[in-house]
C-alpha cells in the first residue's frame, strides 16, 4: 500500500528524508492540496474514436517462480476478471511494472519482484460501491477500508488495494461512497489514457496456467506516479522501477507511438511537470541517493536517461 509522510524535522542538515530537497513536506511544492477528504465524484468517461485507434495490445509469457509469485498472478487474474466490465481500472504499482517490462524487453533492467496488486478505479466507480461488492463476493474481505485480502490454500494469500485519484500532488486518504480510499496523485492522468492493454499468459509453480487481460498505464504515465511515490517514502524499489520505465522510454525514443506517446521531454503542467520536477531533483542529487546503491543502479545511465528524455521545468538550478 502507498503511505504518507508524517516527517516533522526542522533542521535540514539531519533531515530523515535523506535531505530537505527529497521531503515531500520540506522540499518544493508541487500542487496545492486539497482542502476537504471528500473525494469528488468524476463524471463516466466513453472511449472516442481516437483513442480507440491508439489501442495498444501486447503478449506477455512468463512464469511464477515461487507461491509469492502465485499469489501475486493470481490477484492480477481476479482484478481482471473482476474489473472486466468497468473502463475506468489500470494496474497500478509494482505489477504496472512487471507486466511492462515484459511487454517491453529492454537490456539493462533490473529485475524485481512484487506480492502485492494495486487497481486504479475512477471516483465514480469507488462511490457505486460495485468492486467492494465484486470483491466480497470472489471470497476477498475488506480489511482497512482499500485493502482486500484473500486467506491462501497452498500458497500465500492474495491481496489488492484499491486506489483513487487525489485532486493535486498529495497522497491523502479520502471517502468515497461511504468508505476510505487512498488516494494517489497522478492517476487522473492515468485513467484519461487509453491504456495498454497486456495479454498475459502465466504458468503457476504448480503447472496451471492462467490467460487473463489487465490494463496498464503508458510508460509515461507509469513513470509519472512512480516519481510521486518517491516523495512519500524512500525504497530502492520505486528507483528500480523508475530506472526500468526511463529503459523503456530510452530504447523506443524515436518511436514512442509504441509505448502510447511521450510529451516529458516537451514543456509539460500539471502532473507532467511535478514528475519531470522529481526526476530532475533525484538526478541532480544522484551522488547522495543511497537507493542507487541498494538497487544496484548506474547512477551515470540513470542520469543520462532523466536528462535525455525529460525536459527539465527549472533550469536555471
Amino acid at each position: 500500500m502507498l503511505g504518507m509522510s508524517n516527517c516533522t524535522s526542522k533542521t535540514p542538515g539531519n533531515h530523515p528524508h535523506g535531505g530537505a530537497a527529497n521531503c515531500p513536506k520540506c522540499g518544493p511544492k508541487l500542487s496545492a492540496p486539497s482542502a476537504g477528504i471528500q473525494a469528488p465524484v468524476a463524471p463516466p468517461r466513453t472511449v472516442g474514436a481516437e483513442e480507440a485507434r491508439a489501442t495498444i495490445h501486447r503478449t506477455v509469457t512468463t512464469i511464477a517462480t515461487s507461491h509469492a509469485d502465485n499469489a501475486a498472478y493470481l490477484a492480477l487474474n481476479d482484478v481482471s476478471r473482476l474489473t472486466a466490465a468497468f473502463e475506468d481500472v489500470r494496474v497500478v504499482g509494482g505489477q504496472m511494472v512487471s507486466l511492462l517490462m515484459h511487454a517491453y524487453p529492454v537490456k539493462g533492467a533490473v529485475p524485481r519482484r512484487t506480492a502485492d496488486a494495486d487497481a486504479a478505479i475512477s471516483t465514480e466507480i469507488a462511490a457505486g460501491g460495485d468492486m467492494h461488492t465484486l470483491l466480497e463476493r470472489a471470497g476477498y474481505s475488506a480489511q482497512s477500508g482499500n485493502h482486500y485480502v484473500m486467506p491462501g490454500t497452498g500458497i500465500e494469500e492474495r491481496s489488492i488495494d484499491l486506489l483513487v485519484p487525489s485532486s493535486d500532488a498529495a497522497f491523502t486518504s479520502q471517502v468515497v461512497g461511504g468508505r476510505g480510499f487512498d488516494a494517489a496523485p497522478g492517476l487522473m492522468l492515468a485513467l484519461a489514457a487509453p491504456p495498454v492493454f497486456v495479454d498475459a499468459n502465466v504458468t503457476l509453480t504448480n503447472g496451471n496456467v492462467l490467460d487473463f487481460q489487465v490494463r496498464v498505464p503508458p510508460v509515461e504515465h507509469a513513470l509519472v506516479l512512480k516519481a510521486y511515490a518517491t516523495q512519500t517514502r524512500h525504497e530502492s524499489k520505486d528507483y528500480t522501477d523508475l530506472h526500468n520505465l526511463l529503459s523503456i522510454g530510452y530504447q523506443h525514443q524515436n518511436a514512442p507511438e509504441i509505448i502510447g506517446g511521450w510529451r516529458l521531454g516537451e514543456r509539460t503542467t500539471g502532473a507532467r511537470r511535478d514528475a519531470a520536477l522529481i526526476l530532475h531533483q533525484i538526478a541532480d542529487r544522484a551522488r547522495s541517493v543511497r537507493e542507487f546503491d541498494e538497487a544496484s543502479i548506474s547512477r551515470e545511465r540513470f542520469v543520462a536517461m532523466v536528462r535525455s528524455l525529460i525536459s527539465n521545468p527549472s533550469p536555471s538550478r
